[in-house]
């Protein structure tokens, strides 16, 4: 993965063992979401030892769906609807729609310590950008076992334990999820995390 927070050049770092997964409650998660929040908070703790908090926020629109946890079923969704549809035409809107609105916004981040900002930037639009900040987000929520029926309230905390036994560490997760309304079907979505990553313990021999 492109460094998220460092690496102007966009460069991937040779030398990073990135990760493949998370394990949650006892089940494996080598998801795109797992990746990214493990490898945004790993860059966390190597770039910027100090920080103890991250901010990502994007408008977003719709609302947080549990379809989201499995993106295929959205894909399949728009392929049924495309069905049917004389592809010339839709090409044609679909263009004329990016000509107006156009690309998805970035997603920002800002990095905290002590509660004093240490670094704010945009995410790189080739990793995540608003469109696909749902599909990370929703995770989360699962994780922390958020109730679906309370995914779009207008504030969230919850906290989860994630393992990568692979590279040998635990991740502590909190956070709190703040969700303002800014136009119809539009929304601001701003996750803050607070995590801690020690090495798992050595197991009784």
């Amino acid at each position: 993965m492109t460094a998220l927070l460092w690496d102007e050049t966009g460069e991937p770092d040779p030398d990073r063992v990135l990760p493949a997964g998370w394990i949650v409650d006892g089940k494996p998660y080598a998801n795109a979401a797992a990746k990214f929040w493990a490898s945004l908070i790993d860059e966390m703790g190597e770039r910027f030892p100090a920080c103890d908090a991250v901010e990502l926020r994007a408008p977003v629109p719709g609302a947080l769906d549990p379809d989201q946890l499995y993106p295929e079923k959205t894909f399949e969704r728009d392929l049924q609807a495309l069905l049917g549809c004389n592809i010339r035409e839709e090409m044609a809107r679909t263009w004329a729609e990016l000509a107006l609105v156009g690309p998805p916004a970035p997603v920002s981040v800002r990095l905290l310590a002590g509660g004093e900002e240490i670094l704010a930037r945009a995410l790189p639009g080739e990793c995540v950008d608003a469109d696909i900040f749902p599909f990370l987000l929703v995770w989360i929520l699962a994780w922390c076992g958020i109730p679906e029926m309370r995914w779009n309230d207008a504030f969230l905390s919850g906290e989860c334990e994630a393992e990568d036994r692979r590279r040998n560490r635990r991740y502590r997760l909190a956070f709190t999820l703040v969700t303002e309304h800014l136009s119809e079907g539009l929304y601001t979505r701003r996750i803050a995390l607070f995590p801690t990553v020690e090495p798992l313990p050595v197991p009784d021999t």
